[in-house]
């Protein structure tokens, strides 16, 4: 039984995380700390577990063996190295940290403990994504040549998304880490390293603060050019009242199109020449990356993201999501507002 403490139980600390580790029977939610005492009591009541009004005071609990940090991204680095210090496991929401810097800050200290630390990349598991990743790894539209991937929504949910106890509209506000690239960026980044297994040699970026937000973006645009020639668009909106189509794949033998709304099934469309004859394939019934129209996956990434981190903590394997691959999305992240703030197209280091 891995014994947890979560610090933060704003929406994500509570629903992606509190909630589903109660189904999960390698852990035992045993603390909880929030800024909110008010927030605090209904958790510790809720959960059964005890209450910590100072994240630092729960992670000197020596009865905790994994960390979960599900504040914003200000407050993850001081908190991940105080906990791995104090010897205990860390996950941590995305995006990793605040900036590349306070990453390799907890990396360093990861590997000087030899704790894990990994981060809350749970769109690594999302059905449509696994869905192109079969197509793109069987070869079915051949040597890929554009991949376009985006997340479009509209409306109030996502610059109010945060709880009224801490401030629910934390994320359309800078002193927080807020905006829509580090709140979505992290998503399609992550996604995007894992499909391709390689990182970009530039990147090219511009924000936009439209609608929602006026210290951090409400839009996003990345382009990325890869070693292997691949061209890669990223795009995120919270200002479209109609979306483009989530994913748009040109490979040397087949074109794919998949509508659709972001972590939910989405029907996709492909066409290539097949004993040279113009085919349209529907894929939808591939293995696990199957779905109905509705089916929404937040519950299924939770439990598959803790399932797989339950076998790194109890038999040494190393996570899904590893530190290093979380930092690589960070340093995706810094380099595209690199970009933004210059205007200019700017070569990637690793």
């Amino acid at each position: 039984m891995i014994n947890v403490g979560i610090i933060g139980m704003g929406r994500s600390g509570w629903e992606l995380h509190a909630t589903p580790l109660k189904k999960f029977p390698a852990y035992r939610l045993v603390a909880v700390s929030d800024q909110s005492q008010v927030r605090l009591s209904e958790a510790a009541r809720t959960f059964g577990a005890r209450a910590f009004a100072d994240g630092f005071a729960l992670i000197n609990d020596p009865d905790i063996q994994l960390i979960v940090i599900a504040t914003p991204s200000s407050m993850h680095t001081d908190l991940a190295i105080a906990a791995m210090e104090a010897g205990k496991h860390v996950l941590v929401e995305k995006p990793m940290a605040a900036n590349l810097s306070d990453a390799e800050k907890m990396i360093t200290t990861a590997q000087k403990t030899g704790r894990i630390l990994t981060v809350f990349h749970n769109r690594r598991w999302d059905r449509d994504y696994l869905m192109i990743k079969n197509i793109v790894h069987g070869n079915l539209l051949g040597q890929i040549l554009n991949l376009e991937s985006r997340v479009m929504t509209f409306g109030p949910e996502w610059s109010t998304y945060g709880v009224p106890e801490f401030d629910s509209g934390w994320r359309t506000k800078a002193t927080f880490g807020g905006g829509f690239l580090a709140d979505w960026g992290p998503h399609l980044i992550e996604q995007c390293l894992d499909l391709t297994g390689e990182l970009p040699e530039t990147v090219t970026c511009q924000l936009r603060s439209q609608l929602w937000a006026t210290e951090v973006e409400d839009y996003f645009y990345i382009r990325l050019t890869f070693p292997s020639g691949l061209l890669v668009t990223l795009e995120g909106s919270n200002n479209a009242r109609d979306p483009l189509p989530r994913w748009f794949v040109v490979g040397k033998e087949g074109t794919l199109i998949s509508e659709g709304v972001w972590g939910k099934w989405t029907n996709m469309h492909i066409k290539r020449d097949i004993a040279g004859m113009k085919m349209e394939i529907i894929p939808q019934d591939t293995g696990a990356s199957s779905g109905g129209g509705s089916f929404d996956v937040g519950d299924e990434l939770s439990a598959i993201l803790y399932n797989d981190l339950a076998e790194a903590i109890q038999n040494g394997s190393t996570p899904a999501i590893t530190a290093q691959r979380a930092r690589d999305v960070m340093a995706v992240l810094e380099t595209a507002r690199q970009s933004n703030a210059s205007g200019q197209i700017v070569k990637f280091t690793k």
